[in-house]
């Protein structure tokens, strides 16, 4: 989080808890609970990921592994025969795995969640200075 985003939401406690009221308090707990959310959205999405190329890793690493065996058990030529050679056998050969592209990340910018937070807790104060 920038020191700028951090500052605006110390900012937003404060004018909250200097003069507390029950709908200040209530509107910091909906606030918390956005974060709250929005961090385990967060979380999950990067486990997913994780757990994703992991996956990948271990197709590899298996693809790899028989390779270096089918290599070490016959020599290059049985291992992988030549385009030609599969080709001429009717083999149908092998497709390389098509890596995906990470998905685009979130802005950060005005639309991003530190914007829409800053956007949340405006509204609200103007809210609660409005109603007293």
């Amino acid at each position: 989080m920038s020191k700028e985003g951090g500052d605006f939401i110390l900012d937003e406690f404060e004018w909250a808890l200097k003069d507390p009221t029950e709908e200040k308090l209530r509107a910091l707990g909906e606030v918390v609970s956005i974060i709250t959310t929005k961090l385990t959205e967060a979380v999950s999405k990067v486990m997913e990921d994780v757990y994703e190329l992991q996956g990948q890793l271990s197709k590899i690493e298996s693809s790899f592994d028989a390779k270096i065996n089918a290599l070490q058990r016959g020599g290059v030529a049985a291992a992988s025969p030549s385009p030609a050679a599969a080709a001429a056998s009717g083999e149908p050969m092998a497709k390389a795995p098509i890596a995906k592209a990470p998905p685009p990340r979130a802005p950060s910018g005005p639309g991003g969640m530190m914007g829409e937070l800053k956007m949340l807790l405006a509204a609200r104060r103007r809210k609660t200075e409005g109603s007293q």
